[in-house]
């Protein structure tokens, strides 16, 4: 038997790859609620929840690049996954759509395009309106003259892409619980309010135009030393085996 203090247990929930990142970042959503930090928050509740505002609040490591491919048949053959420009597109949406991809699903949602993919086929995301732009496509003079029918646009998302969005996010709760004790003063259990904080302010998160996120707050002089108890998967707090 020992005593493994919170700040152990989160650390060791962080490393423990069995442990879901859906579940940490709930934890995070408490200590950012006890600890009066809304950026915490935020960021947490996003990653859970997706990022659903302009494209420009999107942190950078949610922004990949792959490519765009079309599903075509004509009455005498069939192409799947012919990589196509942005050019090829009809004009309304050249500058809209690109090769650099914003993911803004869920954490869940990405774990579960990941237990459904493979490494040999990537992930096909639509791209936004696909079925209209098929059509324009099918219709333009070349296509229409051949017979050939656009059946399907999308990105060709590797596994490996979507896999590193959840790493780092994993990375950054990592070093949310490095910084949160290296300002913790040995032999205390919990942080107080202004260290976690401090510690937040490790988490770094670059916008899709390169611009810093600051996930700083004021806080106020009156709770800088209270005590912020960190919540434990296990349901309690004390002693645990080692």
């Amino acid at each position: 038997m020992g005593k493994r203090s919170p700040i152990d247990q989160l650390e060791q929930d962080i490393l423990d790859e069995s442990i879901s990142t859906q579940k940490i970042l709930r934890l995070c959503i408490v200590i950012g609620g006890r600890a009066f930090s809304e950026p915490l928050r935020k960021w947490a509740m996003s990653e859970l929840q997706g990022y659903n505002g302009p494209s420009e609040d999107i942190p950078e490591y949610r922004i990949i690049g792959a490519p765009i491919q079309a599903d075509s048949r004509s009455p005498f053959w069939e192409a799947r996954g012919q990589t196509i420009s942005t050019l090829d597109l009809p004009e309304i949406a050249r500058g809209d759509i690109s090769q650099e991809l914003p993911i803004r699903f869920s954490i869940a949602k990405i774990q579960s395009l990941l237990s459904g993919a493979n490494l040999v086929n990537p992930i096909k995301l639509s791209l936004p309106g696909d079925a209209e732009l098929c059509r324009l496509m099918s219709y333009e003079p070349d296509r229409r003259e051949r017979r050939v029918m656009v059946e399907s646009l999308y990105w060709a998302v590797h596994s490996s892409s979507l896999q590193d969005i959840l790493d780092q996010v994993r990375n950054r709760l990592l070093e949310f619980s490095a910084e949160l004790r290296s300002n913790m003063t040995p032999g205390r259990e919990d942080p107080t309010v202004e260290q976690v904080h401090t510690a937040v302010q490790s988490i770094n998160i670059t916008v899709g135009d390169n611009s810093p996120v600051s996930l700083t707050a004021p806080i106020h002089a009156e709770r800088r030393d209270i005590p912020v108890e960190i919540p434990l998967l296990s349901g309690y707090r004390g002693i645990f085996r080692r």
